[in-house]
């Protein structure tokens, strides 16, 4: 379907183009051609080219059953396009007394399955849109995308998730500012794929050092550093300080680096599942479900089903959980705006818990915390929420 001045432009990253292409060659219209640019470029990010062509016609077929106009006007347009040659195919299979199905297939690189439906379609005359049955098919004039998990792992920097309602398919970019280094190195090694309903974002670690040495003198073999190392990833050997003077005999370690980014888009009702370690997840947009395993890393969304995390030193808010919720850190701090769950679970050794229960909340909150405070909103007098709290030195307020 894709010729390789059309691949080409994919590979300079001008999506804009590649849209104008679309319309040209097949003649659709320009929402259409953006949703297949979308399609078209997620699924070449993750996979060879020529493995590419072959799984973007997959999902376009499974469009189609769904009732996905796009779809519909997409394979129309490209059977009315290649329709005449399909034609002569056949004729010529005829006049031969050969096996039209056979010579489609084998002139056109089609499967033996697609090769039967033109059959069908030459000689019965209906659309391709109409191979599927009408009561099996949902139209729909602003198509909705289907609910996908992001899997993703990113050792640090930031992950931006934006849940997009008019959006049918995800996207992902991964990037830094750098042009070379550790966190390009990582980025250009990242790895993104389409399963189903899952996509699976993997980042490889990079390490980066928050401070390097200031170089002043060398003298007898010796460095003399006139200011404190951050966090060095490498080795430092030989180190001796004199009247708040460092005397480094060997530095092995790496410059800082600009921090990585992946930003992906979703459609309504999809989840995430996010493993880190020094990375922040920012979710914009209501999520169906949140798992997050980290150490550090913040989580900072809006409006979430479900909610599982655990960390270790991460700050954890909500605007708002409509299900349930399941934290578990050392020093975390976790603030929720607005709980309307059945279940509640948030454990803690010095962080500190503020939840603000809705009249719709019910079932049991528990708390258990060493050192921190408690503060619990819109409980009191609340028969119908089993409220279980423990602390060791820690505070308890409810309100």
């Amino acid at each position: 379907m894709f010729n390789q001045d059309m691949l080409a432009v994919f590979t300079t990253g001008d999506r804009d183009e590649l849209i104008r292409d679309f319309m040209t060659e097949y003649g659709v219209s320009e929402p259409t051609a953006t949703m297949v640019t979308s399609l078209f470029l997620t699924i070449a990010s993750t996979m060879p080219e020529d493995q590419a062509e072959a799984e973007f016609q997959q999902a376009v077929t499974q469009s189609v059953a769904q009732g996905e106009s796009w779809a519909t006007e997409l394979v129309q347009a490209a059977f009315d396009k290649r329709l005449p040659g399909f034609r002569a195919t056949y004729q010529r299979a005829i006049s031969a007394s050969q096996d039209p199905a056979v010579e489609l297939a084998r002139r056109h690189n089609l499967p033996a399955a697609a090769a039967a439906e033109v059959i069908a379609l030459l000689t019965n005359g209906p659309s391709p849109t109409a191979a599927q049955p009408t009561g099996q098919r949902t139209r729909r004039e602003a198509p909705a995308g289907q609910p996908y998990l992001a899997d993703i792992t990113c050792p640090s920097g930031l992950i931006k998730v934006t849940v997009d309602p008019t959006a049918t398919v995800p996207s992902v970019t991964v990037r830094t500012d750098d042009k070379t280094g550790p966190s390009a190195d990582a980025v250009r090694d990242s790895t993104i794929s389409l399963d189903g309903d899952q996509l699976t974002i993997r980042v490889p670690d990079t390490e980066s050092a928050t401070g390097v040495p200031q170089t002043v003198t060398s003298r007898d073999g010796r460095t003399t550093v006139y200011q404190s190392v951050g966090t060095v990833h490498g080795s430092v050997t030989g180190v001796r300080i004199v009247n708040g003077d460092m005397y480094v005999g060997d530095f092995n370690g790496s410059v800082p680096s600009s921090p990585i980014e992946v930003l992906v888009t979703l459609p309504a009702g999809s989840g995430v599942k996010a493993s880190t370690h020094n990375a922040h997840l920012n979710v914009t947009g209501p999520l169906a479900a949140l798992r997050m395993d980290t150490h550090n890393g913040h989580v900072t969304a809006g409006v979430v089903g479900r909610v599982k995390v655990t960390g270790h030193n991460g700050n954890y808010t909500f605007d708002a959980i409509q299900e349930s919720v399941d934290i578990d850190s050392h020093n975390g701090h976790t603030k929720i705006d607005s709980y309307s769950g059945h279940g509640a679970r948030v454990i803690s050794h010095n962080g500190t818990l503020d939840l603000a229960a809705t009249p719709q909340a019910t079932g049991r909150i528990e708390v258990r915390s060493h050192n921190g405070s408690t503060t619990l909103r819109g409980v009191r007098g609340r028969q119908d929420l089993d409220i279980r709290t423990r602390t060791h030195n820690g505070s308890v307020r409810t309100v």
